[in-house]
């Protein structure tokens, strides 16, 4: 005679969570569904708002009991492997796209650091360039500058130093390629956690030292593409973003900011880590490089619009092809900027170019003040440098800013 067993589901509110079976009163069988179904309910919660205690507990659910033949460890796995067939990532992204909270927004604003050092006058001076720099004092192509976080440090803290000097507000730190995706690439995925926090703490000594300075902890892309391009799901970028992130906001940092990003998707990731795991405001930035849009075809205005829909209160580009296009970029975000959001451009030192064995960036000092003045000009809020630029620019847009106001 064949074995019946009764299963249920739980739910919170439509995101599968666990299948239970049993047959009798001590026969139970439980398997809960991968970690990607938590996590979305986890970015549910917060789309919804749902984040105090008995909101969360009320979204839970049970499914009525239902029979299937089997013994429970059976028939459980085969129920568990039928919701996972039925919620594949597209549909799970769907379902949380829908999810809306009263505000529509799925960051709850807190007092970002930027916003209020700007309260005190702006705009702000960023800082300039980390590879170019250190390639100058000798990082060699194709090496970590993560590592001369440990190895190197007093070059490090010399970068640092070097644009606090020349008037930087904020400095970031020397972890853009800090994820386990991007070290795996120099077999230093295992000092993940030592070379992130040695980047901060040199940025958070410097900025102690002179004072009145915000340590910005730079977080870029995986390089990996996600689904349904690349086979990064979204569950573990968010992963890869939450390991980095929890050790640059243990480490001191101010704020996450991350950088030359072109998938929405990607910088959906690492909003969503930072909030996971820290208590850190995040500055967001994408590079538009591809006829004014991202290498994902993302435009200014989306970039704007979509973020500040997210709740991410400082928005803007780096890198790039110059000050040229930038302005162009910028001026689009202007128009479309929403409401009490904080605009930040980095623009590279113009475009490398190659003489002999040397490459450097043509955009002099004189290039970068200039695009200092425009940025100004247009009302942005936050003007730094990225590729090619050095304190020597920095100085020159700083003496700009001046003379400006």
């Amino acid at each position: 005679m064949s074995t019946m067993t009764e299963y249920q589901i739980t739910y919170w509110r439509d995101f599968p969570s666990m299948v239970v079976a049993r047959a009798g009163r001590g026969d139970r069988h439980k398997i809960q569904l991968p970690a990607r179904f938590q996590v979305a309910i986890d970015e549910a919660a917060m789309r919804a708002g749902a984040t105090g205690t008995d909101e969360y507990l009320d979204g839970w659910l049970r499914s009525d009991w239902q029979e299937q033949e089997g013994e429970p460890q059976e028939v459980a796995q085969a129920v568990a492997a039928r919701v996972e067939a039925d919620y594949p990532p597209k549909r799970i992204r769907e379902m949380l796209a829908a999810v809306k909270s009263d505000s529509d927004a799925w960051l709850t604003p807190r007092p970002h650091p930027v916003i209020e050092r700007l309260q005190q006058g702006g705009p702000l001076l960023g800082d300039g360039a980390m590879a170019t720099m250190l390639q100058d004092a000798g990082l060699t192509g194709g090496d970590a500058p993560e590592l001369w976080n440990v190895d190197n440090p007093d070059a490090v803290q010399a970068v640092y130093r070097g644009y606090a000097e020349a008037g930087s507000h904020i400095i970031s730190t020397n972890t853009f390629g800090g994820t386990t995706a991007r070290l795996k690439m120099h077999n230093l995925q295992d000092r993940l956690g030592e070379l992130n926090a040695a980047g901060v703490r040199l940025a958070r000594a410097v900025a102690d030292e002179i004072g009145d300075l915000l340590v910005a902890a730079s977080v870029g892309p995986t390089g990996e593409l996600l689904d349904p391009l690349g086979t990064l799901t979204m569950e573990e970028a968010i992963e890869l973003f939450a390991e980095q992130v929890t050790v640059l906001a243990e480490a001191g940092a101010d704020f996450i900011l991350t950088e030359t990003m072109s998938d929405l998707q990607e910088v959906e990731a690492a909003v969503r880590a930072v909030q996971q795991v820290s208590d850190l405001p995040v500055a967001c930035m994408l590079t538009f490089d591809t006829n004014l849009h991202t290498m994902m075809g993302v435009s200014p205005k989306q970039a704007v619009e979509t973020l500040a829909g997210w709740g991410v209160q400082v928005i803007g580009a780096n890198c790039g092809n110059g000050p040229s296009e930038i302005e162009t970029v910028m001026t689009e975000m202007v128009e479309h900027r929403p409401p009490n959001v904080v605009l930040y451009a980095q623009s590279n030192a113009g475009l490398p170019v190659l003489q002999g064995s040397e490459v450097f960036y043509d955009g002099t000092p004189e290039v970068m003040a200039d695009y200092a003045r425009k940025m100004q000009a247009l009302g942005v809020d936050v003007i730094g440098g990225c590729c090619g630029t050095t304190p020597v620019h920095m100085q020159a847009m700083r003496d700009a800013l001046r003379q400006a106001e």
